[in-house]
């Protein structure tokens, strides 16, 4: 079955995607003939929901079917595939995640600001290369280099001064046995950086400058697309939505979109939901609960709940750095919707209960499965949503 982003039409808006009790979003039907067409495909249509998509409760039993890219969007052929491809893209295995670590080379992180470990003297390298080692020991995967803060209110970071900040730290890391990251919404910056050998674009703007898009296509490395409204100086007063989920997945497909179209391949893409980005702090305490059902867009998932600041009302008194016990609780739940990747400060116990979090969940009755039809079991497999 075609992945979700390969159908025609894959940005049009109502994406498919599992809700609370089994039901799925997915686009309406444009009238009663397409209804009915749904409806014998064993979908039943339930009504709208707020921001106008389909309402849908899924058969008991579904066949993966060979489906044409080039359907007709809108149609009920379309809508259907829609739906069969995000079902099948939800019974994937669950990824064991790897552990992204927050390097931070600013001086006004909200979580450690002022104490940004510097590569361009002696004693700020080695102060740099012992943080960067404590990470690995903690059982980080990739390092993840940030020059620019984008807490709420942030103001934009010229690329030189970025830069000072990356580069001198970038050579140093060169030297231990690790992938780098940078996390970055600037085009020159990646531009310089990937230059210097790192591995992966972490953008938080989802392509927002005009050239960043050329320069990604220009390379091979994994991209994350990160949804934000707004920019960091504006996004706390952009947290409007009519449906949370659903909308987060139609803005996060037109930037997918955006990147196909400049020639990055959908196998380079990562999405992450952006927790606290234009979301306040129910919105951003739901995608921990509810961010798994993404997975039916069919890219990995990268999860960033470390230290935010959703976490204040259930830790009153507590600053970002002593709320690393709130980030396990919240990166066990990340683990729990399937996430490819989790975005954290700190590792080592923290990392310990994502991996059991993850072993339990991968070990669970799969909640979707799809047979495909070229199967010679007699009865088809009992779905589950």
């Amino acid at each position: 079955m075609h992945k979700p982003w390969a159908l025609a039409g894959s940005s049009l808006p109502f994406q498919a995607l599992p809700l609370a009790g089994g039901t799925w979003r997915g686009p309406a039907p444009q009238d009663a003939q397409a209804e009915q067409t749904l409806g014998r495909a064993g979908w039943t249509f339930l009504g709208t929901l707020p921001d106008g998509a389909g309402l849908y409760r899924p058969p008991l039993m579904v066949k993966e079917a060979s489906v044409p890219v080039d359907l007709r969007p809108q149609s009920a052929a379309w809508i259907l595939a829609r739906l069969k491809a995000g079902f099948a893209a939800m019974a994937e295995p669950l990824p064991e995640p790897k552990f992204l670590a927050i390097l931070n080379l600013s001086p006004d992180s909200f979580s450690d600001g002022g104490q940004a470990p510097s590569a361009n003297l002696g004693e700020g390298k080695h102060a740099l290369l012992y943080r960067a080692q404590c990470l690995m020991a903690e059982g980080a995967d990739w390092l993840d280099l940030g020059a620019e803060s984008t807490r709420p209110g942030a103001q934009a970071v010229p690329a030189e001064e970025q830069l000072a900040r990356l580069l001198p730290a970038i050579e140093a890391l060169s030297a231990l046995d690790i992938p780098l990251s940078v996390d970055t919404r600037n085009a020159e910056v990646a531009r310089r950086c990937l230059a210097e050998g790192v591995g992966m674009i972490n953008d938080v703007s989802a392509l927002d400058d005009p050239d960043m898009t050329e320069v990604l296509a220009s390379s091979e490395v994994p991209v994350v697309l990160m949804h934000m409204r707004g920019t960091p100086e504006t996004m706390h007063e952009q947290c409007q939505y009519r449906h949370l989920m659903g909308e987060i997945a139609d803005e996060l497909m037109e930037k997918v979109a955006k990147a196909e179209a400049a020639g990055i391949a959908p196998s380079r893409l990562i999405l992450d939901p952006g927790i606290g980005f234009a979301k306040n702090p129910v919105q951003s305490q739901s995608l921990l609960v509810e961010g798994g059902s993404l997975r039916a867009l069919g890219f990995p998932l990268l999860f960033g709940p470390s230290r935010k600041s959703f976490m204040a009302g259930a830790l009153p008194g507590k600053q970002p750095h002593q709320r690393d016990g709130g980030t396990a609780g919240a990166a066990v739940l990340c683990a729990q919707q399937g996430a490819s990747w989790i975005r954290l400060h700190r590792g080592g116990r923290i990392w310990d209960a994502v991996r059991v979090a993850s072993a339990c969940a991968a070990q669970a009755a799969a909640p979707y499965a799809i047979e495909a039809e070229s199967s010679s079991s007699p009865l088809p497999a009992v779905v589950k949503p």
